[in-house]
């Protein structure tokens, strides 16, 4: 996974979702989340992730690299689909759950820059664990700078030890050991800085205001109007279940109009 790449993504892009309110965002996540979860139904899953794929398409998100993250929990739901479901239709169940949650949480962190992120929960999250992640995502890049270094150095000493594959995994795993002691040098210089410059325990962050309050309200209430029908669907049960094939047939159709949308834009 590229931390560079998202958050590139969630910084620069000019999209209505990248311009939302954090906590709309963080509102609408938790509603599909929430759908996603209690629903028993494969076919109102696969609605929801449906419409998810909609989203990215329609709003111009790095499609690869969002599906190929959300595609990860979705093979590992696959193995345990494999191991504990009774039936089919269950199991496919297990794996649409988790790309579907997935898909939700990525495409939230690929439009949203992740201190927007963690400053609505530093109200609820004790004052250490908030600064924490904060101070966490920052030390990723510097990190990441210093492995790709590290990286590159290996191969040229492994090119030189060609033939001899324990000299190169010896020279990995001195350089593995590099990192980890530069990853304690970086985070002691890093808090002796904050203390000088006037650390006091707590850091604030500025939440930027909404581009469209129009927007806001319409994404918001799209989320609830997803998490109502789920909810509708689960409480009905046997009722509904004859007709829970429209909803990913809906969601299908939103798909190749989207598509066929965006070719037309191009």
């Amino acid at each position: 996974m590229d931390v560079r790449s998202i958050d590139l993504s969630s910084t620069t892009g000019t999209t209505g979702l990248h311009g939302a309110s954090a906590i709309t965002k963080l509102l609408a996540f938790a509603c599909v989340l929430a759908a996603v979860v209690v629903q028993q139904n494969l076919f109102v899953v696969l609605a929801c992730a449906l419409l998810l794929i909609a989203t990215v398409i329609g709003f111009r998100l790095p499609w690869r690299a969002i599906f190929a993250l959300a595609a990860y929990p979705g093979l590992f739901a696959l193995v345990f689909a494999f191991a504990a479901a009774p039936d089919p239709i269950t199991g496919a169940l297990f794996v649409t759950r988790a790309v579907a949650a997935a898909l939700a949480a990525v495409i939230l962190v690929f439009v949203t820059p992740y201190p927007q992120i963690f400053a609505p929960l530093q109200s609820v999250l004790p004052e250490v664990v908030g600064d924490a992640l904060l101070m966490t995502y920052r030390s990723l890049f510097l990190l990441a700078d210093k492995f790709e270094r590290l990286r590159r150095a290996v191969r040229l000493r492994s090119g030189l030890s060609h033939g001899h594959p324990l000299r190169a995994a010896k020279a990995t795993a001195g350089a593995m050991g590099s990192l980890v002691l530069y990853a304690f040098d970086l985070s002691q210089r890093e808090y002796d800085l904050m203390r000088l410059r006037g650390y006091q325990g707590r850091m604030r962050t500025t939440l930027p205001p909404a581009r469209s309050r129009t927007f806001d309200a319409a994404l918001l209430a799209g989320a609830g109007a997803v998490l109502i029908i789920a909810t509708v669907f689960r409480v009905s049960g046997a009722a509904l279940t004859p007709y829970s094939w429209l909803l990913p047939a809906a969601a299908g159709t939103a798909v190749l109009l989207t598509i066929a949308w965006r070719l037309i834009r191009s």
